[in-house]
């Protein structure tokens, strides 16, 4: 630690230029999993306010929770969890030289927060099959400040994502990713515990559906928390906040919805592989809401619009569209979509997919116990 006189000349000098990086020094220590304690990831960033003569340090601490506490990412923490994190953070860092007070970690502020759930699949379902469903869908322009991107076929077509601005979904099967080399798995910071794990307890034939939601900026945070919590937008989100009762299930299941309650998402998920009883579902479903000529040719370019999203993708449908009319069109077509949605009413999703959303409402805490036992 140092005071404004042990400066440099030079450093004094930086202080004083707004052009110049707000920081002084940059101190790494980077995450330690392999030597049987995970230890945080800590970024320490030494600047100095010319004006009133102080040098200050802000430290931004980067870790998986599960792994603090458990060794692996398998098991999920819950509400209840808090003290046990702050006492194991503050232990982990002191070991490491960086004393700080359990209540300044409690109230610091968050700018990058992945909400994590593991479900565990039944034999009946089957994860690429799963995955092969969930890369049909359109998380469309709600958050539009880059283009919607997607990683198909990585890993064997075992790893699917989804970025959107400053938000991202991530979908993979946790257990085979435990398997992977480093450097082909999304995990990149896998325990020694992690690689024992599968035989340990006997996982290495379960299938487990990874679900991330990523929120990689700290405005963002505040726009979907505090919205989720009931207060306003400039309300600090702090560490101490994730511990509340039920935030978790909220924020995956609201992210979670978003996708599947969109209109073209709804077509691409359906149970139906059968082209003919989708067919003759929404000529039906059409006949029953108006018998005029009118809507037969709803219920005929609404199947082709069903067909053709569960056949090449939502998002591929959208944008081989704008090809041709250009992207003006994307208002019309979200209406088409929407009245294909509600021709396409009654027929249920597949059985994968609403596995995961009644996993998701029922929000089962995983511990190793469980994925012992299986489903």
């Amino acid at each position: 630690m140092r005071e404004f006189k042990d400066l440099s000349l030079a450093e004094r000098l930086r202080s004083r230029n707004k052009k110049t990086p707000p920081y002084l020094r940059h101190f790494v220590l980077h995450a330690e999993t392999t030597h049987g304690l995970t230890v945080p990831k800590v970024e320490i960033y030494e600047s100095a306010d010319s004006n009133t003569g102080v040098v200050k340090y802000e430290l931004k601490i980067e870790v998986s929770l599960p792994k603090l506490l458990f060794e692996n990412s398998l098991c999920e923490i819950g509400p209840s969890d808090l003290q046990k994190v702050l006492d194991t953070m503050v232990e982990r860092l002191s070991g490491v030289g960086i004393q700080i007070l359990p209540h300044t970690i409690a109230t610091a502020p968050l700018s990058v927060v992945h909400f994590c759930k593991n479900i565990i699949l039944p034999k009946s379902i089957s994860f690429r099959r799963l995955l092969a469903e969930l890369s049909l869908i359109d998380i469309g322009k709600a958050y539009d400040t880059t283009n919607d991107k997607r990683t198909k076929n990585k890993n064997s077509g075992e790893v699917l994502h989804f970025w959107s601005g400053s938000r991202e979904w991530s979908f993979y099967d946790k257990i085979e990713d435990m398997k992977r080399p480093k450097n082909k798995s999304v995990d990149k910071h896998k325990t020694d515990y992690e690689k024992e794990i599968i035989e340990l307890y006997g996982l290495k034939d379960i299938e487990v559906f990874r679900y991330e939601y990523r929120l990689k900026k700290a405005q963002t945070i505040k726009s979907e928390l505090n919205a989720t919590l009931g207060r306003q937008y400039q309300t600090p989100v702090s560490l101490t906040d994730l511990f509340t009762e039920g935030l978790w299930k909220s924020v995956l299941l609201k992210s979670w919805k978003r996708m599947t309650d969109r209109p073209e998402n709804q077509l691409a998920l359906l149970s139906t592989n059968n082209k003919l009883d989708l067919m003759i579902y929404i000529l039906n479903s059409a006949w029953k809401k108006d018998k005029s000529a009118h809507s037969q040719n709803q219920a005929l370019w609404s199947y082709g619009l069903a067909t053709a999203i569960k056949d090449h993708s939502a998002k591929s449908v959208r944008k081989e569209l704008g090809k041709v009319w250009s992207n003006r069109s994307d208002e019309r077509l979200d209406e088409k979509m929407s009245v294909a949605a509600k021709l396409a009413q009654g027929i249920p999703f597949s059985d994968g997919i609403s596995y995961i959303s009644r996993e998701l409402e029922r929000f089962e805490v995983i511990n190793l116990a469980l994925l012992e036992k299986g489903v």
